[in-house]
């Protein structure tokens, strides 16, 4: 087997389906389905956390730390979205439709294990728990400082109101999101 077919790069390469041909549509695809990919990741290791019952400390730290540098890598993706000017994304943005990234069944699935891990690890992680809350949140703040760059006031294309919508999000903590009593 070689590189390409364990990969499966003719399907990944192909997978991108522009609406238009505004090069940065392309790009924008691209990200999006990047960090479903380490959406599919975090979910694999926040299970395994949860999921197994005895860890030495150094695992648990070892896959707290993991966990921590998938979401650095995910906020390195708002890096290169909010390259876009507004007017580039105004090229492609009507295609989306209502398609919208609140619609991320992973996101969704990534936030409610990120729940069962609080509740699961005791007060001796409470350290490395926050790093994962303080990475959780500087994702959502990125997220919203470039959907303000590239759409200002608009409304978000699933029908949000946006910026505020996102907004809220920021300013909520997992704690408080889930209920937290363990801090």
């Amino acid at each position: 087997m070689d590189y390409e077919n364990y990969l499966n790069l003719d399907k990944i390469l192909n997978a991108q389906t522009p609406k238009t041909t505004e090069p940065l549509e392309v790009m924008f695809i691209v990200a999006h389905q990047s960090s479903e990919l380490w959406f599919k990741v975090l979910i694999q290791e926040l299970k395994l956390l949860i999921e197994i019952p005895k860890w030495t400390a150094k695992d648990i730290t070892i896959q707290l730390q993991r966990i921590v540098k998938v979401f650095e890598h995910l906020n390195s993706l708002w890096d290169i979205i909010a390259t876009m000017t507004p007017e580039e994304y105004d090229r492609f943005r009507d295609k989306l439709g209502s398609a919208s990234g609140m619609q991320s069944k992973q996101y969704i699935q990534v936030e409610m294990l990120l729940f069962k891990l609080m509740q699961r690890w005791d007060f001796k992680y409470k350290h490395q728990l926050s790093d994962i809350e303080t990475i959780f949140k500087k994702w959502q703040f990125s997220h919203m400082k470039t959907v303000e760059r590239i759409i200002g006031n608009d409304k978000g294309t699933g029908g949000t109101s946006g910026v505020p919508y996102l907004k809220q999000a920021v300013d909520r903590s997992l704690r408080e999101d889930f209920n937290w009593k363990g801090w």
